[in-house]
């Protein structure tokens, strides 16, 4: 089994299973965290993003069975 990703900016990290269109399977590495994401919003930190996808491309090298990752915040810092 894979190391876990883990990170000081990541909450939470899970590998999650895609299904793309034409009926194959992918493995994706889905990061949560409490960075505002939003280059627009008050208090994003460039930085503190970047060192987060930094660290999710240099685990994603390591695992080729990984085929992509995505950055989420909370859903309950999500607005309706």
């Amino acid at each position: 089994m894979k190391k876990p990703f883990t990170h000081p900016l990541a909450r939470k990290a899970t590998l999650a299973t895609a299904h793309r269109r034409d009926g194959s399977e992918a493995e994706a590495l889905l990061i949560v965290t409490t960075l505002e994401l939003d280059p627009k919003a008050k208090g994003f930190k460039a930085g503190h993003v970047e060192r987060l996808h930094a660290a999710a491309r240099e685990y994603l090298a390591q695992a080729p069975e990984i085929s992509s990752y995505a950055v989420l915040t909370r859903p309950k810092d999500w607005q309706a």
